[in-house]
C-alpha cells in the first residue's frame, strides 16, 4: 500500500503486486492519522509506503506511526522517507495545533489557531510542499526522534539506507533525510 505515492512508480507496484495507492485528498482515501483505523484494514498489508507525508500530519504524529504499525502484516515492512535533520530536537513549527484554519492574506497564507485553552495564534511564513492546503510543512523531525518514534509504535529492525547504489542512480551524500525501513515483529517472535 501507498499513502499518495508518485505515479511514476504506484504504476509500477500496481503491476507487479497486489498494491493500492492511497490519498488524503481523494478516493482511495485514507487518513492515516485518524484516531482509528477500520477493522478490515488492520493487519492486511505486506509492506506500506510512505515518501513525504509525515512532516505533513497534524500532532500528535505518533498516532500515525502505531496506525502504519496497526495496518501491517507480522513481518510487513514499512518504507519510510522524511524530511529530517541531525538537530537534537524535532521542530514543531504549531505545538499548540487544535482547531485551526488556513487563511489567505495579503497575497500569502497564514493559519489561525485556537489552543485547547482557548488561546488564537495567528503564524505567517507557511512553509508548503508542493501547494496550499494538505501539504503545509507541520514539522521537521530529528533522526533521534524519528527512530523514537517507530520503536514506540512497536517496529523492530529499523535501518537508515545510506549507502549509494550508482548502478541504480541512488546517491545522497548527506547525512540527514535518508530513506529508512521498519519492520513489524514476524509471528512467533518476542520483543
Amino acid at each position: 500500500m501507498g499513502l499518495t505515492d508518485a505515479e511514476n512508480y504506484a504504476s509500477q507496484l500496481k503491476q507487479k503486486f497486489d498494491y493500492v495507492n492511497t490519498y488524503f485528498h481523494q478516493e482511495p482515501r485514507l487518513d492515516i492519522a485518524s484516531d482509528s483505523i477500520a477493522p478490515e484494514q488492520r493487519q492486511v498489508y505486506d509492506f506500506i509506503i510512505s515518501s513525504e507525508v509525515f512532516e505533513h500530519i497534524v500532532p500528535p504524529v505518533q498516532v500515525a506511526f502505531d496506525n502504519v504499525y496497526q495496518m501491517l502484516r507480522r513481518g510487513g515492512l514499512l518504507l519510510l522517507t522524511v524530511p529530517y535533520g541531525l538537530q537534537p530536537e524535532t521542530i514543531e513549527h504549531f505545538p499548540e495545533l487544535h482547531e485551526f484554519t488556513l487563511v489567505e492574506r495579503d497575497g500569502g497564507c497564514e493559519l489561525h489557531n485556537l489552543t485547547k485553552s482557548g488561546v488564537r495564534q495567528t503564524f505567517r511564513n507557511l512553509v508548503f510542499h508542493g501547494g496550499r492546503g494538505s501539504t503545509l510543512e507541520m514539522r521537521v523531525f530529528c533522526y533521534s526522534d524519528l527512530l523514537r518514534l517507530l520503536s514506540a509504535a512497536g517496529f523492530v529492525d529499523v535501518a537508515v539506507h545510506s549507502a549509494p547504489d550508482f548502478r541504480h542512480g541512488i546517491w545522497w551524500p548527506q547525512p540527514w533525510s535518508l530513506p529508512i525501513t521498519a519492520r513489524k515483529l514476524p509471528a512467533g517472535v518476542r520483543p
